[in-house]
């Protein structure tokens, strides 16, 4: 069930967010529907990342909601709706780091067909995916997991404990 804080737009996802996962989505579906072995392998892609785009805007895009108020050192109540957000992505942000290492190796299938076939708007297609991907696990999810143990030192509320883990 969806918070009725979330849905009335005080914690609204940032909108580049969005905007970045509804361009890939259509690029995605558009190399799908390529004869051949690239819309095979497209079409692998899509299957992979258009769930995982779902859980990213779920679970992780409305705690970025609430970011310039926590580098302010400001809590507001309202805030409380994405705590369960991002407790439930900080329980479960390895397991979208794995998918990742799912989603490159159709990636890389993906690449070598465009190769293959000299099909460069696939091949920039792959690149921004993996760009994508980067931005992800080196930028987004270490973030989130910053506004997680911001929002509860804020509320005083202990981090529970977590592997550590590189990605």
């Amino acid at each position: 069930m969806k918070s009725n804080l979330l849905s009335c737009g005080k914690l609204d996802i940032p909108e580049a967010l969005t905007l970045d996962h509804e361009k890939i989505s259509a690029e995605l579906l558009r190399a799908s529907k390529e004869p051949g072995a690239i819309g095979k392998a497209a079409k692998r892609v899509t299957e992979l990342c258009l769930p995982h785009f779902a859980k990213e805007e779920k679970n992780v895009f409305h705690a970025f909601g609430v970011l310039h108020d926590l580098m302010a050192e400001r809590v507001r109540p309202d805030m409380a709706a994405v705590m369960p957000l991002v407790a439930q992505f900080s329980a479960q942000h390895y397991a979208l780091n794995d998918h990742h290492q799912s989603i490159k190796a159709a990636l890389d299938e993906l690449l070598q067909e465009a190769r293959k076939e000299e099909n460069q708007e696939i091949s920039q297609l792959v690149y921004t995916l993996r760009n994508h991907e980067r931005i992800e696990d080196e930028l987004m999810y270490p973030t989130v997991l910053l506004i997680d143990g911001s929002f509860r030192q804020s509320l005083g509320i202990q981090q529970p404990e977590t592997k550590s883990r590189t990605y």
